[in-house]
């Protein structure tokens, strides 16, 4: 027989660690079990994926859970934040809330089975006995299933590896000479970086069919203010055209008049324009290639991602660097180590690293219930969905005009050449949960941690409060209906394909969008952690993740609120029919 857990928790990252940390808040007793199929803790930035050089996007004191504060080290003069300091972190907590001896490290799970309606989850490991759960937290994440492109070989000796292993190859990268970058998301920048600051030669290959290179910031506005921090104000929030945050007089002054709708064109530009200049586009052909589309607006698009330029002087490396970039594809990888690029010209490398990304690391579970699951589309509800997605676009498109009508067209095929179906968010109601399991009366999954936002750790938090209130049925409210959840789903949808075009499509994004996101969950669950400040400073100041300290008490405290005032109601019934 199966070892038996009432909760299993996939994944030891942000994500994970939040979430055994909060179930373990409501349910002390329970009989849980962290699975990680690295050797430590941390996710993407576990020990074995850091490396020197490597730097959060993400300033110091926005990195952090809100109860539990950083140790101030590994920090840049700009306030960004070490690899090395997020793994102590993270290490820290886990050791903290007792959750490393809950913890079996190097415990892959290679398939996930329903065990019948309500009854639970079924892990098999591999190389090891299977194990189920009553209870199952998937917070294996967004970034930990490699994309590994293959390409045509014929003698080509030197060693090719994805981004994600960086940190097991560093002695290796120390005595190459010449080396080869695939790929243009930030951690495509980073390994730049790293490799040319160790004086290596670099050629960055970005193919030129793709969503092209990320849109980076600098790491401050015009060294007066932190970029993270500005991104963190519900001022930018509100100008950046978030489906979660289309309600007031200031939303539809900025986004339904001619002034308004001047105004945040004019600030976004501003903000585009500030970006260009640190990074130096003009300054070479090399450099103009790593330009972000739509050119002239990238930074409010992130078409194909936002990030800052956190590491020390990236662009100063960048332009004194032996770098060529290359805007086309692999052809082919032949004898004497030469790579063949489709544009017809070719070099020799003593090293590949492909920064390819990631994809949905669903594999666990079997292709029928996936679709089941919401997790991949059903080909069966497709007029289903589209009819919802063709009302949802109406809404869009009312709400926020300045994203109607996107300026790139929509690409033909991802990254792996496959067609439309295969983009999108999760069909998840607010990214966590699956609308037919709930309305079976099924609270025993949910997923965390594949919306894709900078600030992890507060949009973790609050997604661990309401996954765990929902899995232990403590939420003091019903949920919608199937119908709704689902119509919320295609709305959330269209608009993630509208606002940031190809990273919308393929995943649920939300850059500019954290905090709505998170004062979304927090709405659901009757908590308002954002009356501390005036309307002024609640528009401007940054906000961090201690602003919502105390964030389990207040809802134990709203949910008791709830108890007395239905007691007091079913009393004064009680009184009338005497």
């Amino acid at each position: 027989m199966a070892e038996q857990f009432d909760v299993i928790v996939v994944g030891t990252g942000w994500n994970g660690l939040i979430g055994a940390k909060t179930y373990l808040d409501f349910a002390p007793t329970a009989k849980l079990v962290l699975l990680d199929e690295q050797s430590s803790i941390g996710g993407v930035w576990s020990k074995e994926k850091i490396y020197p050089n490597l730097y959060a996007q993400i300033k110091y004191g926005q990195f952090e859970y809100s109860f539990y504060p950083m140790r101030k080290e590994g920090i840049t003069s700009d306030g960004y934040i070490s690899g090395e300091t997020i793994n102590r972190y993270l290490s820290d907590f886990a050791s903290d809330y007792d959750l490393v001896r809950r913890t079996r490290f190097r415990t892959k799970v290679v398939r996930v089975e329903r065990l019948g309606e309500g009854a639970g989850w079924r892990l098999e490991i591999e190389g090891q006995p299977a194990i189920e759960c009553a209870k199952l937290i998937y917070a294996s994440g967004a970034t930990s299933h490699p994309v590994i492109p293959s390409y045509a070989n014929s003698g080509f000796q030197a060693p090719v590896m994805h981004s994600s292993e960086t940190g097991m190859h560093l002695e290796a990268l120390e005595k190459i000479q010449t080396a080869t970058v695939v790929g243009a998301a930030k951690s495509a920048y980073d390994t730049v970086f790293l490799l040319l600051k160790a004086g290596k030669k670099v050629n960055w290959v970005i193919r030129q069919e793709g969503s092209g290179p990320l849109a980076l910031m600098p790491p401050t506005i015009l060294g007066l203010f932190n970029t993270m921090d500005a991104v963190a104000t519900r001022m930018v929030g509100l100008l950046g055209s978030s489906i979660m945050n289309k309600q007031g007089r200031l939303h539809r002054f900025l986004h339904q008049t001619l002034v308004g709708q001047t105004v945040t064109k004019t600030f976004w530009a501003t903000l585009n324009l500030i970006a260009d200049t640190h990074a130096g586009y003009s300054l070479s052909a090399n450099a103009n290639k790593l330009r972000p589309l739509p050119y002239g607006n990238g930074i409010f698009w992130a078409n194909a991602g936002l990030g800052a330029a956190s590491v020390p002087d990236f662009w100063k490396v960048f332009h004194a660097g032996d770098c060529t970039v290359h805007r086309t594809e692999i052809e082919s990888l032949g004898e004497d180590n030469v790579v063949k690029l489709r544009d017809g010209s070719s070099f020799a490398t003593d090293y590949i690293v492909l920064c390819t990304g990631f994809d949905k690391s669903y594999h666990p579970f079997a292709g029928d219930l996936q679709r089941s699951l919401g997790l991949a589309p059903d080909p069966s509800e497709q007029a289903k969905w589209g009819a919802m997605e063709a009302e949802a676009a109406a809404e869009v498109d009312s709400a926020l005009p300045a994203i109607q009508q996107p300026p790139l067209p929509r690409p033909h095929h991802d990254e792996k050449g496959k067609t439309g179906p295969a983009h999108g968010p999760s069909r998840h109601y607010r990214r966590l949960v699956v609308p037919s399991l709930v309305a079976q009366g099924d609270r025993s999954i949910y997923f965390p941690g594949f919306i894709h936002s900078i600030y992890t750790p507060l949009v973790s938090e609050s997604q661990a409060l309401w996954g765990v209130t929902f899995l232990l049925g403590l939420q003091d409210h019903d949920l919608p209906s199937q119908a709704e959840m689902e119509s919320e789903v295609a709305t959330w949808t269209v608009w993630s394909r509208k606002r940031y075009m190809v990273q919308g499509r393929k995943h649920a994004y939300a850059i500019y969008d954290f905090l709505s996101y998170v004062d979304t969950l927090l709405r659901d669950l009757g908590v308002d952690m954002t009356g501390k400040r005036n309307l002024l400073q609640e528009l401007l100041q940054p906000v961090y993740p201690r602003d919502y300290r105390g964030l389990v008490d207040e809802y134990r405290r709203v949910q008791l609120l709830e108890q007395l005032r239905r007691l007091g109601g079913a009393a004064a019934g009680a009184g009338e029919g005497r």
